[in-house]
């Protein structure tokens, strides 16, 4: 029974008792009624026109968004591939910098191989000088060994110098890498 009333109530309510005919019955026996009718059918062809015509400026919002993405997606591509260009010479700019950094890291070495080998010889050329037993040195002969100490240290001067201004440089180096990041 349940079943029979609740079919029945959804037949009644999903379908209009009232048909064209009922419509036309009651526009004609009331006149302000029909006007109300008329001007609902002119309220329903107004929000038509209006649906329509905001369903095409969307279209053509939608057209004109997709434009200027497709612009932009083309800009954003040029200015992505003029960063990674300028992000390619500071990374040259660094890598120039590293190698002259490495290439003065080995002068170091070389460098200090080499003021090593004169610091060493120059104490034991003084050691002989002034260590000499038994062996008496002439006048002259001392003179020689006292010549060598002076063309040593004169050999050993510059050496320090460079060394000092291959630090120097690499500490420079070091702040201009770290500037260019």
């Amino acid at each position: 029974m349940k079943k029979i009333l609740c079919l029945a109530f959804l037949l009644l309510s999903g379908c209009s008792p009232y048909g064209p005919e009922e419509l036309d019955r009651l526009t004609k026996e009331d006149p302000q009624f029909r006007q109300m009718i008329l001007a609902r059918d002119r309220a329903h062809a107004e929000m038509r026109l209006v649906k329509d015509d905001l369903l095409v400026r969307k279209r053509a919002m939608d057209a004109q968004i997709e434009k200027l993405r497709g612009e932009y997606d083309a800009i954003a591509k040029t200015q992505n591939l003029r960063i990674e260009k300028l992000e390619q010479t500071m990374e040259a700019n660094r890598t120039f910098l590293k190698r002259q950094m490495e290439a003065a890291d080995l002068a170091l070495e070389t460098k200090g191989r080499e003021l090593d080998g004169l610091e060493k010889t120059l104490a034991d050329v003084k050691k002989v000088l002034h260590e000499s037993k038994g062996i008496t040195l002439s006048a002259q002969e001392k003179q020689k060994w006292e010549e060598r100490i002076l063309l040593l240290s004169e050999k050993i001067r510059p050496i320090v110098e460079e060394i000092r201004d291959l630090k120097i440089q690499n500490r420079l180096r070091k702040r201009k890498i770290s500037f260019l990041k």
